[in-house]
Order: structure tokens, then C-alpha cells, then sequence
């Protein structure tokens, strides 16, 4: 029993030693009696408890919120009180240790008295008791602290999870992530927004004149005919105009200024006879034989319509004069006539007579009183505002029914506002999907002498098929298959 009491005394010492001088945990200290101890079990219990909440608060609140500082105090107190009840338990061992050692003498000193009283005990004897009773206290002790490490052993590896696996996972039968049709719905509105978006800046940002109703809204004319864009292999013959100066007569080679007479059932024709209608028309509540042909910047085809509707003219019995009014760039006495000596400025000068300047057309009854430009002339404007202007404009009045006049752009030259005492009406050329807006109300907006006398505009250059798209009552106007009845050939 000695033996046993010093060693479970010397057990409980070298722990509150170290407990002591090492810091190690009391909590994990066990000996054979503490694990029968109540109170150092009931501490234990409530150590481990608050060592859970710790550790779950300390992952939700964080390691230094003050709940965690708080449960670490009640550990650490816990911790106090299983060290001072271990060395309560170890004050009782020394002491059972101390009662041991007094048994221990007693036994001796009455095996001692047993010997001396009994010769007939052995020392071997009373040896071999001995270490037997030593050997099983010392088997005892071994096999306890064999059996209390294996089960220390076992609850450090037993794996404490806070989650277990109930079914495995399938695999999903549609996509979670991207929604497709979202993403379709979304996207196909996204980019009709866009597309709407692109085109509506677009429109608005395109400025040219496309439609007749263009022409209404914006010019505040009338638009009084749409001539198509005509196409030809070649616009000029081999010869150009074949001119008999004796005679003074012309016969153009010129396709395009032809094309009137060629094609008479042509759409080009027919807006030619619109332009003849909308000057007779306007003939009837005022004089309007002299009639200006103008456009706001060159190329865009005045002098071609006014020779295709002078032609046209002509040929319907008309008494008709086209003159080359465009002094700074004669381009239509150059198609008609190139070899013409005198001209409009020699008559108004006075340096020849209308009957030696005016050329006539071998085709048609058509007068042509040509521009020349022997060297560039610059007061151009005051040649055709002078009083002799006046009086030959006087005199065309008075000898032909109708003076088909072709005039210099409104923008490059002032050269038209200069004709507003000779002119009765204008007729304002715009070529197709090319003259802006915004230079078109420039151009008439600086003349306004001549603005109040335009009669109507003409919508050149049309691409018929094209301009479908832009207005679909004017672009079907004449493309209409029902109109070949009437003996439409193109």
C-alpha cells in the first residue's frame, strides 16, 4: 500500500509541478482517482462546454469580441480551480502517503517481532511476499495508465466534423447559370434599341433631299416633277453637235439632251410634260412666258432639263426659245452649239442682231440663243440687269410663247438675282440624295426676290427603285405596274 500511495503521490506532484513551472493545460492531467473525482469531472465538462462556445463564437464574433474574452476568463478560472483541486487531491495523497509509511512501519516493526517470534519464517519468504506484492502493485499501475492512455489516445484522433453526407448530388438536367433565354430576350432588345437607335441618328443626321415631300416641308415648294435617273452606255456621240454656221442651225449628238425625243414615253418625258402643264397652269392667272431655270450648286442637271422640256416644247408645236443664260459657265451653248461666234451678250451689247445670234434646232422647231465667252467676264450680273437686257427680254416676250431660260447656280453667283426683272417664274432644280437642306435654304433664303417667284421645284436624278425606301407613295408613283397601259416603255 506504500508503494502504491508514493507512486500515485509521486504522480500527482510531478503534474501540479508542471502545471506550475510548464503551463501545461490542468484539464488534460488525469490519474486514476481524478477520473473518479466529481468535481474535477464536473469542471471538465463545463470547461469543455465553454471551450465549444468559444470556439464557435470566436468564428462567428471573431476572435476579440468581448462574449469570447469573457468565456476565455471562465476557462481560465476552470482551469485555476482543476489545478487547485489537483493539489487538493495531492495533499491527500501525501497524506495517505504519510498514513501508508506509518502502516508501513508497523508492519515492519510487527514482521519484525513475527521473525524474531517466529524462526520458523524464512527471510526468503518474507522476500518473496515482498516483491510479489510489489510486482502486482506495480501490474496494477501499469495496466491503468495503459488502459487511460489508449483512451486519451482515441479521443485526440477521433475526427469531430460538424457536417455529414446524407445522398450524393446528381448532376443538374438544365443550366443554372447563364439563363438562356434571358440572355436571348435580352439581348434581342437590346439590339433593336440599338439598331433603332443607329438609325434614328442616322435620319437625322441625313441632311439631303430625297423625297417631295421633302421639298414641301422644308423648301415650302411644290414639288412639280420627279425626273428619274437616266443611264446611257455613252452620254455624247463620236461627233458631239454638228452645227451649219451659214444656217445657223445645230443637231445635237447628245444623247442625254435626245433622250426626250427618243424615249417619248419615258418617265423622263413625262415629268418634262409635267413641267410644261405647271407653266401653262401658271400662265393662267399671270404672264408667264419667261421662265428661269435654276438649281443651288452646279452639276445637279438644270441645263439638261431645261433643253429636255424646250425640246419638248417644241416638238408639240410651241413657239420656244432656249437661251444659255449661264454667262460665267455657258455649258449648254458648249453641248449645242460650239462654234457659235455671237451670242446673248453680243445682242444685249448690241454688237449683233437676234437674227445673227439665235441658232434653231434641226430636229425640232426650237429657237437657241447661246452664251459665248471669249475670255472671262466679270460683271456678267451687270449684263443682265442693264436696261438693253430688259428691252431684248422685251422683245423674246413679245416673239415667242415661251422663253425657256438657263441660268447660273443660286450660290456660286449672283448672276440670278440679277434676272428678277426679266424672269416671270422660276423652276428650282435638286438633284436626288445629293443637294443638302440646309444649302438649298441658304441659297433661296439669299434671294428672296427670286424665292417669291419660283413656281415649283424639280426632283432630279431620281433612282426610282431607291427612293421606294424613302417615300413609298412618290417612289411607287410611277414604277407601278398599271401605268403600262398607258404606254409607259421603261
Amino acid at each position: 500500500m506504500r508503494a502504491e500511495a508514493e507512486a500515485r503521490a509521486q504522480r500527482v506532484e510531478a503534474i501540479v509541478q508542471a502545471v506550475d513551472q510548464k503551463g501545461i493545460s490542468a484539464e488534460t492531467a488525469t490519474v486514476t482517482d481524478t477520473l473518479h473525482n466529481d468535481v474535477i469531472t464536473r469542471l471538465r465538462q463545463q470547461y469543455l462546454d465553454l471551450a465549444e462556445r468559444e470556439s464557435d463564437w470566436s468564428a462567428r464574433y471573431g476572435p476579440d469580441h468581448l462574449a469570447v474574452v469573457n468565456l476565455r476568463n471562465q476557462m481560465l478560472e476552470i482551469r485555476r480551480s482543476i489545478a487547485d483541486e489537483l493539489k487538493r487531491i495531492a495533499e491527500t495523497y501525501r497524506s495517505d502517503l504519510d498514513i501508508a509509511k506509518s502502516h508501513e512501519e508497523t508492519v515492519k516493526q510487527d514482521l519484525a517481532n513475527l521473525v524474531t517470534q517466529s524462526n520458523q519464517t524464512s527471510q526468503a519468504q518474507v522476500t518473496l511476499h515482498e516483491l510479489d506484492a510489489n510486482a502486482q502493485s506495480y501490474r496494477a499501475l501499469t495496466d491503468n495508465f495503459l488502459q487511460l492512455y489508449m483512451v486519451s489516445v482515441q479521443q485526440q484522433s477521433f475526427p469531430v466534423t460538424e457536417s455529414r453526407l446524407i445522398t450524393e448530388a446528381s448532376p443538374p438536367l438544365n443550366p443554372s447559370s447563364p439563363k438562356l433565354l434571358l440572355v436571348m430576350a435580352i439581348a434581342v432588345f437590346g439590339g433593336c434599341a440599338l439598331a433603332f437607335a443607329a438609325a434614328t441618328f442616322r435620319e437625322l443626321a441625313d441632311r439631303v433631299i430625297r423625297t417631295g415631300s421633302q421639298i414641301e416641308n422644308a423648301l415650302g415648294l411644290e414639288c412639280l416633277a420627279t425626273a428619274p435617273f437616266i443611264k446611257l452606255s455613252a452620254k455624247r456621240g463620236a461627233r458631239g453637235a454638228v452645227c451649219d454656221p451659214q444656217a445657223r442651225t445645230f443637231a445635237s449628238d447628245d444623247k442625254m439632251l435626245s433622250y426626250v425625243l427618243d424615249s417619248p414615253f419615258s418617265h423622263f418625258a413625262e415629268s418634262m410634260r409635267a413641267i410644261k402643264m405647271a407653266i401653262d397652269l401658271r400662265g393662267l392667272d399671270k404672264p408667264n412666258k419667261m421662265i428661269g431655270m435654276t438649281s443651288a450648286l452646279p452639276n445637279e442637271g438644270k441645263s439638261t432639263l431645261a433643253a429636255a422640256s424646250a425640246r419638248l416644247i417644241a416638238q408639240g408645236g410651241g413657239k420656244v426659245l432656249l437661251v444659255d443664260g449661264d454667262l460665267r459657265n455657258p455649258n449648254l451653248s458648249k453641248r449645242l452649239t460650239p462654234v457659235a461666234k455671237t451670242g446673248l451678250v453680243e445682242a444685249i451689247l448690241g454688237k449683233a442682231t437676234l437674227e445673227d445670234a439665235i441658232w434653231r434646232d434641226a430636229a425640232t422647231t426650237l429657237h437657241f440663243l447661246p452664251a459665248v465667252s471669249l475670255a472671262r467676264n466679270s460683271q456678267t450680273s451687270d449684263i443682265l440687269s442693264s436696261p438693253q437686257a430688259e428691252a431684248l427680254f422685251r422683245d423674246l416676250r413679245n416673239s415667242y410663247d415661251y422663253v425657256i431660260v438657263d441660268l447660273s447656280p443660286l450660290a456660286p453667283v449672283v448672276d440670278v438675282r440679277a434676272t428678277s426683272k426679266l424672269i416671270d417664274s422660276y423652276l428650282f432644280v435638286v438633284e436626288w440624295s445629293r443637294t443638302k437642306i440646309d444649302v438649298a435654304e441658304h441659297a433661296l433664303g439669299a434671294a428672296r426676290q427670286i424665292r417669291d417667284n419660283v413656281m415649283g421645284a424639280v426632283l432630279n436624278k431620281v433612282n426610282m427603285k431607291t427612293m421606294r425606301r424613302y417615300d413609298g407613295y412618290r417612289g411607287a408613283y410611277y414604277g407601278n405596274r398599271y401605268y403600262k397601259r398607258y404606254g409607259y416603255a421603261d
